[in-house]
Order: C-alpha cells, then sequence, then structure tokens
C-alpha cells in the first residue's frame, strides 16, 4: 500500500510540473503580445503628435503665418514671436525624434519613416530653420523656449 502512495504522488508532482510549466508559457505568451500592443500604441501617439502639429498650423492661422514667417527669416522675428516659433521648432523637432528613434528601434513601418524623413529635410532646408536650429545647438535659446538642448537629436 505504501508502494501505491509513492507512485500517486510522483504522478501528482509531475502533473503540477506540467500544469507550471503551461502556465508559464501562456505567461510568455500573454507579455510577447502585451509588448507588441504597446510598440503599436506608441506608433500610433508618435503619428497622432505629427496630425496634432499639423492641426495646430491649420485651425490657428497666426500660427500658420508665424510658421511661415519663421521658416523664411528667423531673424526677423521678435520677441514673443521669437519665443512662440522656438516652440514651434521644439515640439515638430522632438516628435521628429521621436519617430526617428522607433525607426531605429524597428516600431515604426519603413513606409510611414521614408515621407517623415523628407518632410523633415523639407523643414531643414528652409533659412530661418537653419538660423533657429544654431542658435538652439548653442544653447542660446529664447527664454521660455522648452528644452532647446533635448531636441537636438536629430540632425
Amino acid at each position: 500500500m505504501t508502494l501505491i502512495l509513492a507512485v500517486n504522488w510522483e504522478a501528482i508532482s509531475a502533473m503540477g510540473q506540467i500544469v507550471g510549466a503551461l502556465a508559464v508559457v501562456i505567461s510568455l505568451i500573454y507579455l510577447a503580445r502585451e509588448i507588441r500592443s504597446n510598440a503599436r500604441s506608441a506608433r500610433i501617439a508618435s503619428l497622432h503628435d505629427v496630425n496634432r502639429w499639423l492641426g495646430e498650423l491649420v485651425e490657428h492661422p497666426h500660427l500658420a503665418e508665424l510658421y511661415y514667417r519663421g521658416i523664411q527669416d528667423f531673424r526677423s522675428l521678435k520677441s514673443g514671436d521669437l519665443v512662440r516659433f522656438s516652440a514651434l521648432m521644439d515640439q515638430a523637432f522632438y516628435i521628429f525624434r521621436e519617430l526617428y528613434f522607433q525607426q531605429l528601434d524597428g516600431h515604426l513601418d519603413p513606409r510611414l519613416w521614408g515621407p517623415t524623413e523628407a518632410a523633415m529635410r523639407d523643414i531643414n532646408a528652409y533659412p530661418g530653420v537653419q538660423a533657429w536650429w544654431l542658435l538652439a545647438a548653442l544653447g542660446r535659446c529664447p527664454r521660455g523656449s522648452f528644452g532647446c538642448r533635448s531636441s537636438l537629436a536629430v540632425s
């Protein structure tokens, strides 16, 4: 009779190990799906930021006019306009930086990166953006401009 009890305990122990192993596999599958979902959410959030930034320019004609003046002739901007344009550029380059890092990590669809990089290069070609960039690179951004040095990661 003791031999039968010993066999049953071994069988129960083996079953417990099998159940435990299945639980670990299921947990790993769940974790992988959550990580993929989080990466997808980050992509969507970054693209939403681009659309929101462009939407601000469309919804507020004074911002669009300021953006146009700034990209053409940054040095002509004075006081509040200088700060607002710098904030617009900080925001734009922060968004580009996030998209760039997502692309490097393989989280951004390559079909989206091409047009994004082209837009970034187009913006960088404007003389006002180049003048702003030099000012930001030297750390002499106008007071109130958010994170000038932090936006320099994209070049």
